[in-house]
């Protein structure tokens, strides 16, 4: 069986060893979740590979040209 004592310096351990690794994860939480949504989720808006193409009413100015 584990003493009070014993209880309150795990507590205290844990305290020392997570609440500074939380505060680093909130500083770097922007870049975990962007490599985390590129490595795992299926990408938006990204047309499939092909060819341009322009709408058949679009012309090119030849004055701009």
């Amino acid at each position: 069986m584990m003493s009070i004592s014993d209880i309150l310096q795990l507590i205290a351990l844990c305290a020392l060893i997570f609440i500074p690794l939380g505060y680093i994860a909130r500083h770097h939480m922007g870049r975990i979740r962007m490599a985390a949504r590129l490595l795992l989720l299926k990408p938006r808006y990204v047309k499939p590979a092909g060819t341009l193409r322009r709408a058949p009413l679009v012309k090119a100015n030849s004055k701009h040209d």
